[in-house]
Parts: C-alpha cells; structure tokens; sequence
C-alpha cells in the first residue's frame, strides 16, 4: 500500500521519476523520429515528438491539461502535416497520459472525460489517415491497451484511496490509544486524589453534622421566640383595640345617658321630640352593646382609662383632616371618597380610621415623599379603604425595619368586624387595601 500511497501523491514539482520517464519517452520519440519512415521534416518531426512527450511532466498537477495538449498537439500534426504515420508515437504517451487523468484527476466525472477524450482521439487517427491500416482488429487493441491504462489508473486511484483511509484510520485509533493511556493514567491519578477527598469530606461532613445539629437547636430555639413575639404583638394589638372599642362604648353610653335626660325633660312639653331622643338612645345602646361583644372577643383586661373615658372616637369622616396634617408635614396625598357613606357603627367607623391612618404612617417611614392616594368607598354591604404610594425617591433613605406589629393590628381590627386587609407590592409602589362589612354590627 505505501508503493500506491507514492503512485498517487501529487507532489509540487515533477519528481525524478516523472523527469526519468519523460525524458525516456522523449528520447524514444526522438529516436522513432529520426529512424521510422513518415511526413515532415526532421525537425517537424523532432518537435511533434516534443509535443507528445514534454507535457507529462505535469501529468500529476495538472492530468486534463496533460491529456488536452497531447491531444491538440496530435491534431495539429494531422492536419498540418498530412501523410501515413510509421512510428508508435503519440501512442505510448497516450498510455501514459490515460493513466494519469484516471489515477489524478480531482473529480471522477473529469477522469471519465479524459479516458474517452483520449480514446477518441487515437480511434479517429485511422480515419483521418494517420496509420496505414484500420483493420478491426488494430482497433480493438487500441480501445484495449487504452482502455486498460485507464482502468489501471483507477484502480490504483481506489486503492490508494483506501490505504490513505486506512492509515488515517490507524492514526486515529493510535491517538486513540495514547490518549486513552493519558486518560487512564490521569484517572488513577484522580481516584487516588478522590480517595484523599473523600476521607477528608467524611471527615468534614461529622464536623458539619454536629454543627447543623447546634444550628438547629439555635433555629429551634429563634422559631420559639419568633413565635412568642408574635403571640406578644398580636395579644398587644388587640389589647390596644380593646381600649379605643372600649372607649367607643363609653363615649355611647354618654350620648345614651344625655338622650335620656333630653327625653325626660320634653316627655310633658314636647311628646314627639322626647321620642325621637328615645329611639336615638335605643339605636346609641343597640350599637354599644354591638362594641362591648368586640371588647369580649379581644379578651380585653378590666383596666381602663377613666380621663378618656368620655372622649369621642375619630371616624372616616376625619381622614380628611388627617390627609391635611400629613400632607402639611411634608407626604404629597390625596383624598378621594365615593358613595353614600350613610349609617356607620362607631366601632367599623374607628376600624377604617385607624388603617388609614397606620397605612400612611407606614408610606411616610418607607416610601418617604411619594405620591399617595387615599380612597374611601361606601357601598350598601361594605365600606371599602385603599392605600397607594408611588415608588420611594431613588435618594430616600429608608427608615430601620418595623417590627410588622402596623399590619398585625390591621388585620385585628379588620377580623373582628369579619373583614379582610392585603398588603403588598403594587407595580412599583405599595398597596394597603381593606374591605369592612356593614353588617358586622
């Protein structure tokens, strides 16, 4: 195979082979030129041998270019020298050139085109009156030897093909082979390393294990007080509502107290009027009774402030005047209320205030100067609150963390009248909303 591999290379320049067998071809040229009998000059016939010859030095580059110059130099013989030729020539040369499209052609299509140019031409040299003779059987061994040059070439062209494969193949499978010897070397080298690694990570996961073990007594014990706190803060809270609905009763049992002496001074003046203040009284216990079952829910202590006793509850109707406070200290807010605001249980009515106002507390700590909107919607079942602020000032420094004890008590306040409070995230700002039932008293 390394004989083919030769025979097929292309190399850049003639190589002494090549040199050597044209050189020979020349000479017999030459020699057929001087000694056979045919048409021509002695150096017309010199240089047709030249022709025919010269131009398989590049047989191997350039094989077509080969074939075609052989072939353009024998018809320019023939026609312009006419007359029978003697000598073999340009028939070994054609062999040779034969051989050379099949075996160094680039593409297989132009090998194939070079055998039949070749073919044709030497096959027309009969009719065209080159040899003496066309008998069949001349012409049959013609299309034979050229014919078998050809073939010869291709087969050669194939098996050099295959042994080129082949060798790449086993270059292949011998790097293969080197590296899979480096991976393997490598691959002991890392288990002994991964030995190595796995002891001292067992003995990193015992270290790791006793000290997950503390870290979870510590979060045990941080889940424990975590929960106390809240417990606190929430028993706070609703200890705080306690008071301000226990304040609500008492400043109703005041208006009851009042309604009653104006109903007994005008019983004998004016009976109409004294009636009027009566079921005003009615209604004022009716919605004191309403608070005082809150205060039991909340679980409030018997300790109470007497000085305040008698003092009113803000309601919603004074969100106003607390929008004008926080707005003159600095938080652009503004105020929007819909719907009928009608009849509102003192209790519900100081619920919604204290959200408002814990909800704007909250804006002026975290979001700084944003722009903030309160809304106040009324409807037959429920009295619905809002709370919105803008994204804080990239420049705002925000204040320390709460303590979330603002929301807890939202949320009490909302579930003791059986409403609900969401806080959260809205766009690029804050939302507080809170939907109260009227029907809760």
């Amino acid at each position: 195979m390394d004989a083919l591999t030769t025979l097929a290379r292309v190399p850049r320049r003639p190589t002494r082979a090549d040199v050597t067998l044209t050189a020979v071809l020349f000479a017999w040229a030459l020699l057929e030129a001087a000694t056979a009998a045919g048409p021509g000059a002695w150096w017309q016939r010199a240089l047709f041998a030249a022709g025919v010859t010269l131009p398989l030095l590049v047989r191997r580059r350039a094989p077509t270019a080969a074939v075609v110059a052989l072939v353009a130099v024998l018809m320019v013989r023939v026609f312009a020298v006419p007359g029978v030729e003697e000598s073999t020539f340009p028939f070994p040369s054609m062999l040779v050139a034969v051989f050379s499209a099949a075996l160094h052609a680039r593409r297989p299509a132009v090998a194939v085109a070079g055998g039949v140019v070749t073919l044709a031409a030497m096959l027309s040299l009969y009719p065209l009156g080159y040899y003496e003779t066309d008998t069949p059987g001349q012409l049959f061994i013609l299309a034979f030897f050229i014919a078998g040059a050809w073939t010869g070439g291709w087969l050669v062209r194939l098996r050099a093909a295959q042994a080129a494969t082949a060798h790449r193949e086993a270059r292949a499978r011998a790097e293969d082979a080197d590296t899979a010897r480096r991976e393997a070397k490598a691959r002991a080298e890392d288990a002994d390393t991964a030995r190595r690694e796995a002891r001292a990570r067992a003995e990193d996961a015992e270290t790791a294990r006793r000290e997950a073990e503390a870290r979870a007594a510590e979060a045990e014990a941080a889940r424990s007080e975590v929960r106390s706190r809240a417990a606190e803060a929430v028993a706070a809270e609703r200890e705080r509502i306690a008071r301000e609905l226990h304040d609500v009763v008492a400043h109703s049992l005041s208006i009851v107290a009042v309604q009653a002496g104006a109903a007994e001074e005008l019983m004998a003046i004016d009976p109409d009027l004294a009636r009027r203040h009566v079921a005003a009284a009615r209604r004022t216990a009716r919605e004191a009774l309403t608070e005082m079952r809150h205060v039991l829910d909340v679980q409030r202590d018997d300790a109470a402030d007497a000085a305040s006793a008698l003092a009113p509850q803000p309601t919603l109707e004074r969100v106003a005047d607390l929008v004008d406070e926080v707005r003159a200290a600095g938080l652009p807010v503004t105020l929007a209320v819909g719907g009928e605001r009608g009849d509102v249980a003192p209790g519900l009515d100081l619920a919604g205030f204290r959200i408002v106002q814990e909800a704007l507390t909250n804006v002026r700590r975290h979001a700084g100067p944003a722009a903030t909107t309160v809304h106040i919607g009324y409807t037959a079942r429920w009295i619905d609150v809002a709370v919105r602020n803008a994204a804080p000032a990239p420049d705002h420094a925000q204040g320390p963390p709460g303590s979330g004890r603002g929301l807890i008590g939202m949320r009490e306040r909302a579930r003791l009248y059986g409403g609900t409070v969401t806080a959260g995230p809205d766009g690029e700002g804050f939302a507080v909303e809170a939907r109260l039932p009227r029907g809760s008293a």
